[in-house]
């Protein structure tokens, strides 16, 4: 069996690292814009089964050519470039998977789910941590409900040292986004918009994160959720957010820095933010620990009843060194990965991660790697009228 993961950045490695360490794979095709990088990790992985490419996912028909050379593909680059990556992957005749469209782009993926049930094709969305783990985590709780009312997904998160170096886990086109874009709230049966970073809430998370403050941002669940849970009426995303970090991306806000608009610079046409992303490298802290906390909340037996899921807290992987997110969305993703290749997403089309066959063998994945996940019951009292 050959693997292709296109974009071999923060994730990408750790996905590749996964693929080496924990399956029974005949190649994997590392492939990447960055050639020079890309060499350097190979070289520190030390396996002949990886081989790197270099690529550019923009150039469609060199994208699907290189994915006809592997039987299935993840594509870990970018979420801008995910319809890129569906054209070719239509192109190449393979199933693939991705990690996330942060809402509006997996609004536009699910448009392609006509075309790609026509070709007989799968493409599994948001295949990482959250999206990914936490819409099965909404699908288990769900199936334990009698009647679904509520899905509140949160990630909590801190330093544990206090000089730890403020920094990004993931590509800083995406924090910008998500610090500018309003968020998206399914409430009462509808879709509204907020301020980013608005509606703020003191949650728990167990130790060592304690209580955090979280905050609404625009999020991938939230495009899915709402039309997959039968009955549900209200789906919310909250993030933790460093209240530093917001004022100064507030400041950058306001003074341009973030704008996605071309700016002439002595003759130049450039995007700021894309300087941005150019000159701040992903990076978090080894201190860093994380967790992912889903709610699922109805009537059980006419009892008001809440499931809720923890994933972690965890910290970093000192043996890959892997910051939480990158390491809990790469196992997310060969999550998804092994239920694709083991035939357990009979779906074709675009396939968000709670309509797969078997949601518990996602989990089992994450369980065999050391991941720790707990389910809290809880019953109110109160009675359905």
């Amino acid at each position: 069996m050959k693997i292709m993961v296109l974009g071999v950045g923060t994730i990408g490695k750790v996905i590749i690292k996964d693929l080496i360490e924990n399956w029974e794979v005949d190649e994997i095709l590392a492939v990447d814009y960055n050639y020079k990088d890309l060499r350097r990790f190979v070289r520190e992985v030390d396996d002949p089964r990886v081989i790197p490419l270099k690529g550019d996912i923009r150039d469609i028909d060199n994208t699907a050519e290189q994915m006809s050379k592997a039987d299935y593909i993840v594509n870990a680059t970018w979420y801008e470039f995910n319809i890129h990556a569906i054209k070719a992957m239509l192109k190449a005749k393979r199933d693939m998977i991705d990690l996330g469209g942060l809402y509006w782009m997996t609004k536009k993926e699910l448009e392609w789910d006509d075309e790609l049930k026509r070709a007989g094709l799968t493409l599994i969305i948001g295949a990482g941590d959250d999206p990914g783990t936490s819409n099965i985590f909404a699908r288990l709780g769900s199936q334990k409900l009698d009647d679904v009312r509520e899905i509140h997904i949160r990630w909590g998160g801190r330093n544990m040292e206090e000089e730890a170096k403020e920094s990004f886990g993931f590509s800083v086109l995406t924090i910008m986004d998500e610090a500018t874009m309003n968020a998206v709230i399914y409430r009462g049966g509808r879709y509204i918009e907020v301020p980013p970073l608005s509606e703020k809430e003191f949650t728990y998370f167990p130790e060592p994160i304690g209580y955090q403050y979280t905050y609404a941002i625009i999020h991938s669940e939230l495009a899915t959720l709402p039309w997959t849970i039968e009955g549900v009426d209200t789906v919310t995303y909250k993030d933790t957010w460093d209240e530093k970090a917001i004022e100064i991306i507030s400041f950058m806000k306001a003074i341009g820095l973030t704008s996605r608009d071309e700016i002439d610079v002595m003759g130049i046409k450039i995007s700021p933010v894309k300087v941005l992303a150019a000159l701040i490298r992903p990076y978090e802290s080894t201190s860093y620990v994380g967790c992912l906390k889903v709610s699922v909340a109805g009537f059980k037996d006419d009892v008001k009843t809440t499931y809720t899921y923890y994933l972690g807290p965890l910290r970093y992987n000192e043996k890959w060194s892997a910051g939480v997110t990158a390491y809990t969305t790469a196992l997310g993703a060969t999550a998804a990965l092994r239920l694709l290749v083991d035939g357990d997403v009979s779906r074709k089309g675009v396939v968000p991660p709670e309509l797969v066959d078997k949601p518990e063998k996602w989990i089992h994945e994450l369980l065999k790697r050391n991941i720790a996940i707990k389910e809290v019951v809880e019953r109110s009292g109160d009675i359905k009228l």
